[in-house]
């Protein structure tokens, strides 16, 4: 039994093209896949943006007027498509897509599969404003989109919320769509190894779209009652004036894909009290998977994809979206304060992760829809 596996290269993810290899959620499907099916690897495939797009597009911007998702652009979703059928064989019996929107412009062959975080219309209502964007332009992507995920035989999706999304905005069957989950990517420790200590950490690229000023904020006034506290931030450099604030420290981006870094962050991992994330542009935030793994609990906001992986009072603390600095503080003092509820939370979040949260799980539940068709 065949599966072709059409790696999605086009989203944000780390790669090492010189080392032969590749990174993130690609290689973390493919070898979950692998465990069940005989794949043929299609990619990497990501043309070059489009020129012709982008310069309209900014000449639009400069009077004024929105600009066009050129990343999309018609062009490059078409050459996408041919660059598929140059490289995929005939004799497969399956298509199995890792996202969604850059394949829309090819028609597989043969019965199709594919796996989202979240589909092109929740991605741009939360990452970027509607109205810097053609009307047009986003409704071409969404229209065809639409279509495409409409054909899939399944669509599987990382989080409950995520499949709601979808199936509202793309008018989707519902028989065809299910929960596949997600894990993280961090190696996952033999057990949990925290020894004590009350350094709370964020980790974002994106310091304002997840909320780094409310963690801020709230960490400030935690301190002004247990002054012992300490901030580790990883990911984008903090705004001027953070780093001043006593407690706070700054690790650097920390890539992954660079094993010292890896180790230091699994290092942070390991020693922190709990893992601050007052998001308010987000889907299944990945950290809180491989915070979990260490036994380091969240807080984090009632809303995305998070309800599916944080058992409020049990495995974290959900707060109401927007999350406000007082009520981000409140969680983290009564976390401090009730040391035998903690220590019952660490065991639950890491006990869940392995449970519910890696990525061989997400390929099991997978193949368990998928087998039954293609056989």
């Amino acid at each position: 039994m065949n599966l072709r596996s059409s790696a999605n290269y086009i989203t944000n993810i780390s790669l090492s093209e010189t080392s032969g290899g590749w990174s993130g959620f690609n290689a973390a499907m493919f070898a979950s896949l692998a465990r069940h099916y005989a794949l043929e690897y299609v990619g990497p495939i990501s043309p070059p943006a489009d020129l012709p797009a982008r310069v309209v597009s900014k000449a639009r911007r400069v009077v004024g007027r929105p600009g066009s998702f050129q990343f999309y652009s018609q062009r490059r979703l078409e050459r996408i498509a041919r660059e598929i059928e140059q490289r995929a064989r005939s004799n497969v019996a399956f298509d199995f897509f890792h996202g969604s929107t850059p394949w829309i412009a090819y028609a597989p062959p043969v019965p199709y599969a594919c796996y989202l975080a979240v589909c092109f219309s929740t991605y741009i209502t939360i990452y970027h404003r509607r109205a810097d964007f053609s009307r047009a332009d986003v409704a071409r992507i969404e229209r065809q989109e639409s279509a495409w995920l409409r054909r899939a035989t399944r669509v599987f999706f990382s989080s409950k919320w995520a499949l709601e999304e979808a199936a509202r905005a793309c008018h989707l069957d519902r028989s065809t769509l299910a929960v596949a989950g997600l894990g993280g990517h961090v190696p996952i420790p033999s057990t949990d190894s925290y020894s004590g200590g009350h350094e709370f950490l964020f980790v974002a690229l994106d310091f304002a779209g997840k909320g780094g000023e409310v963690c801020v904020d709230a960490f400030r006034r935690v301190r002004l009652e247990a002054p012992d506290v300490q901030l580790r931030i990883v990911g984008a450099e903090p705004p001027n004036g953070v780093l001043d604030i006593p407690g706070v420290t700054y690790e650097g981006p920390l890539d992954k894909t660079i094993g010292s870094e890896m180790k230091r962050l699994q290092e942070l991992l390991a020693s922190a009290f709990a893992l601050v994330h007052p998001t308010v542009k987000d889907a299944t935030p990945q950290v809180i998977i491989e915070a979990a793994y260490h036994g380091c609990p969240v807080i984090a906001p009632k809303s995305f994809g998070i309800p599916d992986m944080v058992i409020d009072r049990v495995t974290g603390c959900l707060v109401p979206q927007p999350p406000e600095a007082a009520v981000i503080a409140d969680r983290m003092l009564w976390l401090l304060r009730n040391a035998a509820e903690y220590r019952q939370m660490r065991s639950a979040a890491r006990e869940r992760a392995l449970a519910r949260f890696t990525w061989e799980q997400v390929g099991d539940r997978i193949a368990s829809t998928l087998t039954p068709l293609l056989a």
